[in-house]
């Protein structure tokens, strides 16, 4: 019997990272680094189409509904648990030429009377949850027969789990640091779907370590002093090949095979 999940994170912890983080704007280029790889991943597996419609489960601030908006056409949906964060994506949506739909609601307690997608996803969400089975289970019961369940985790099993344990210790404490085989059996384990791809992704780069804000905080001239060699370490690493222990990212596009 799998065991019970418990979130690692919760609504308040959230409401205060989000509102000490600017957006920044929802546009960006997915062909630079540090989201080139699953970019490239996507596009291998996922169907563009002005028909197919998408769930993006934890949404905020809705970068990557405009992004599969954007790159693939879909009409897009997403969900959000804190509540006063929904009305936001939409209104920063809509300035972006995206007509949205944002549902309030929690993933493990959503009821969705039938209702499903052609492609759900979550982009840095099953992390935050002691037992990510549980959870990739609700994902593929929102996903139409068919249709495609997409999956992203920053990669805390290398060297970027030991510097963010190190760096920031509050923010290593709210993730399951699992590696991409629990992630690939976690998913494997529901049995209602093929897995299409999956592993590590994005090659060396320090964005979700804590390693700049790190430094930043203790002496800003000193993060300053120190971002060129980090960026240099980051120029030689694009040549490496990806792995477990120096990719920053983990991820997994499936197709859901059997009736649940």
């Amino acid at each position: 019997m799998a065991c019970e999940t418990r979130k690692l994170s919760s609504k308040k912890q959230w409401s205060r990272t989000w509102a000490s983080s600017p957006t920044r704007g929802l546009t960006f280029n997915p062909k630079k680094l540090p989201f080139q790889d699953l970019h490239n991943l996507f596009l291998r597996h996922l169907p563009k189409s002005g028909d197919m419609t998408f769930l993006e489960i934890g949404c905020y601030p809705g970068r990557f509904m405009w992004y599969f908006n954007h790159f693939f056409g879909y009409k897009v949906s997403g969900m959000e648990y804190v509540q006063h964060l929904c009305e936001p994506v939409r209104e920063e949506l809509h300035d972006c030429g995206v007509e949205a739909e944002v549902i309030y609601g929690d993933i493990l307690s959503y009821v969705s009377q039938g209702r499903q997608w052609d492609v759900v996803a979550s982009l840095g969400l099953i992390e935050h949850f002691s037992n990510p089975e549980q959870v990739i289970r609700r994902h593929l019961e929102l996903v139409k027969q068919g249709g495609y369940l997409v999956l992203t985790i920053p990669n805390h099993s290398g060297i970027y789990g030991r510097i963010l344990k190190w760096a920031d210790p509050k923010r290593y404490a709210i993730h399951n640091h699992m590696a991409y085989k629990e992630m690939q059996e976690a998913v494997a384990s529901v049995g209602t779907v093929e897995i299409l791809e999956g592993g590590y992704y994005c090659h060396l780069g320090f964005w979700s370590s804590g390693l700049y804000t790190k430094f930043t905080s203790v002496n800003r001239l000193l993060g300053k002093m120190l971002f060129a060699p980090l960026m240099g370490i980051v120029h030689v690493g694009k040549w490496l090949p990806n792995s477990k222990g120096l990719s920053p990212s983990i991820g997994l596009v499936a197709r859901k095979t059997n009736r649940d």
